[in-house]
């Protein structure tokens, strides 16, 4: 009987520019947006519909309302400063992800 050797599984990058692709859908809706509305858009903009990308979102829209960036209410997701050229200005320069 031969030996399996055990692989891991290849771990996936941090989605580049994640953040700022958070806050440019929800100004450009200008509207709350849920977070699966919020899934199906990133996701096709990323070409990724995987649970880790998923994860990932999920921890940045954490991360925004604990922040102060984004206000949630019940399952909603919504811009909460009018500063909004000021914290992309913070966040450094966009490239590209396609």
């Amino acid at each position: 009987m031969p030996y399996k050797i055990r692989t891991l599984p290849q771990q996936r990058s941090l989605v580049p520019n994640l953040l700022r692709s958070i806050l440019h859908v929800l100004e450009e809706t200008r509207r709350p947006m849920t977070d699966t509305e919020l899934y199906f858009v990133l996701g096709n903009q990323y070409k990724r519909n995987d649970t880790d990308f998923y994860r990932q979102v999920k921890l940045y829209l954490n991360d925004a309302v604990e922040y102060g960036i984004l206000k949630r209410q019940r399952n909603l997701f919504s811009l909460r400063s009018r500063r909004l050229g000021e914290l992309l200005g913070a966040l450094g320069p966009t490239t590209t992800h396609r």
